[in-house]
């Protein structure tokens, strides 16, 4: 992987998870490998010693259909079919012999090894995309929080910050974009013990790493704040357009779309608004980050107390288990709420922490959605906190799923009678 692609943040884990999503319905014989190069000291990772690592590795790649993917913190995931244990067992000694006194490839060639992991994605497959949510999740906050890792030694990173004049650019290249390329929809679903997923609605956004790929190749968008929230203003206005004008089916159904709080005051959301009726208003969820809403609540509370007046639903998203109980949701009006699920959320709901507990009560547990939920234990943790909504690829594999049982259990349609032969004179 070159530096360019590299300094966007978070752009292989996307692109993993991406992969990942289509293969969940074909996982038999595939195998996702793990090389932890995150683990070795500053000089070993070095961008020339990481690049001949990626070369070790090829003889696999080629051999077993594979896809080599370089994460943000310089770990390796090969995506393979039907390797053999030898051709996967060389491959790692062959990496860890570039490395030999390092501590972190002492114990390559063992089967509890912290160095490398094998998962069989047909027995594996939500356990391991947990793991690369998880890392998409640092790779995220770290480039938001405008902390990156500093570059290992002797490497040389290619990475430029937004700045106004790109900006601008961006703005002008968003305005001509072909935004059916960058929008995404994940649906909102209830579960319930014993049932198939059953949509609520669908939530429409744009898929940032999408849009870095195709906009701005070697530039950090999120390095400056500030910038970037006036990029993401820009580009809620332009999706406003592009749902009144191309994308109609999305407005006779029920869903959801991240705005920026100066986003609902624009001209653009005032025509999004003239063009839905009073029925189709009630079936749109508006989500706000919290940050967000905390930088002008004046604002927030401005636009909520019109909108509300006109129907429509306001969802904060985006909290976490820390997050959660320094809100107020009575004050702030929230009819739903979205939580990230994660395995520390979960123990505290089986321990009943009472912080926990008593945010979730203030709240109201049937407005509480768990979202990036990708381990089929996050229904237990729903189930515990009283809610029943959940969002994520595992919710996406099994709505899937129910479609394909579905499908296979329809009966065959019957062919139709030949048209009638008209009579003969």
């Amino acid at each position: 992987m070159n530096a360019v692609a590299q300094a966007i943040p978070g752009q292989q884990e996307t692109a993993l998870l991406d992969y990942l999503q289509r293969l969940s319905k074909s996982t038999a014989g595939r195998r996702a490998l793990h090389l932890r190069l995150s683990m070795l000291r500053p000089q070993n990772r070095q961008a020339r010693r990481l690049h001949i690592a990626a070369v070790a590795l090829e003889p696999l790649v080629n051999a077993a259909e594979g896809t080599l993917f370089r994460l943000q913190n310089d770990d390796f995931v090969i995506l393979c079919k039907d390797a053999s244990p030898t051709a996967i067992s060389d491959a790692v000694r062959d990496v860890a012999a570039l490395f030999t006194g390092d501590p972190a490839v002492e114990d390559a060639e063992k089967e509890t090894s912290k160095f490398f992991q094998n998962y069989d994605l047909a027995a594996a497959y939500t356990r391991f995309v947990s793991v690369i949510r998880e890392l998409l999740e640092a790779a995220i906050a770290e480039a938001e929080s405008g902390q990156d890792a500093k570059p290992a030694q002797g490497e040389t990173t290619f990475k430029r910050l937004l700045d106004p004049k790109t900006l601008g650019s961006m703005q002008a290249a968003i305005a001509r974009a072909d935004l059916s390329n960058v929008i995404r929809r994940q649906l909102v679903c209830a579960v319930l013990p014993g049932h198939p997923p059953k949509p609520v609605f669908s939530e429409v956004f744009t898929s940032m790493a999408a849009l870095r790929e195709i906009l701005t190749p070697g530039i950090d968008i999120h390095g400056n704040p500030w910038l970037f929230r006036d990029l993401t203003a820009h580009l809620d206005r332009r999706v406003l357009s592009f749902l009144g004008h191309k994308d109609d089916s999305t407005l006779s159904k029920a869903f959801s779309i991240n705005m920026n709080v100066a986003s609902l005051a624009a001209q653009e959301f005032l025509n999004f608004d003239q063009r839905l009726s009073n029925e189709a208003r009630e079936t749109v969820v508006i989500e706000l980050q919290l940050v967000d809403i905390m930088s002008d609540l004046d604002s927030f509370f401005f636009s909520r107390n019109f909108l509300r007046s006109r129907k429509y639903r306001f969802c904060l998203d985006g909290l976490t288990y820390q997050t959660l109980p320094l809100i107020n949701s009575e004050r702030l009006g929230f009819d739903l709420v979205k939580i990230i699920w994660s395995p520390e959320l979960h123990e505290l709901a089986v321990a009943k922490d009472p912080a926990l507990l008593l945010a979730v009560k203030a709240i109201g547990a049937k407005r509480i959605i768990l979202i990036r939920c990708d381990d089929e234990v996050a229904f237990e943790t729903g189930k515990l906190l009283g809610s029943s909504l959940y969002q994520g690829f595992l919710i996406d594999k099994l709505l899937k799923e129910a479609m394909a049982k579905a499908k296979a259990k329809a009966p065959a349609a019957k062919p139709s009678a030949p048209p009638t032969q008209p009579a003969q004179a």
